[in-house]
């Protein structure tokens, strides 16, 4: 007879989903029923853990990192600059002046949207 005690969840996701498909396989459990008995939202998400798994092994199993990566500016560095490379100041240099070059651009750009639109602004009265 099976019991229907809910097994405690392992400290790790992954140890859990390996839990789960070790169980599946040792008592030949369908994936409805896994999810059942370990309260899976979704019997689906068995199908893709045994993929990964199958694929990747416990490393398939592993969370991945969620939304982009953080943005970091390779041409500037927290050193003061005292202490930065000849190298590292041209890059730094090079970089600057493209954002001012990008900045100018852009406020030229709205500059030009506002003279517009107080052009048509004004057509209308």
């Amino acid at each position: 007879m099976q019991s229907n005690l809910k097994l405690a969840k392992p400290s790790t996701g992954s140890e859990f989903k390996l839990q789960v498909l070790t169980t599946m396989a040792g008592e030949g459990l369908s994936q409805s029923q896994a999810a059942l008995r370990f309260n899976i939202s979704s019997p689906a998400l068995i199908s893709v853990w045994r993929t990964a798994y199958a694929r990747h092994g416990m490393l398939g199993l592993t969370a991945k990192a969620k939304g982009r990566p953080t943005v970091k500016h390779p041409y500037l560095t927290d050193k003061p600059e005292h202490e930065k490379s000849i190298e590292e100041l041209k890059r730094e240099n090079e970089y600057l002046k493209a954002e001012n070059a990008y900045l100018k651009k852009l406020d030229a750009l709205l500059k030009e949207r506002k003279a517009n639109q107080t052009k048509q602004g004004s057509s209308k009265d």
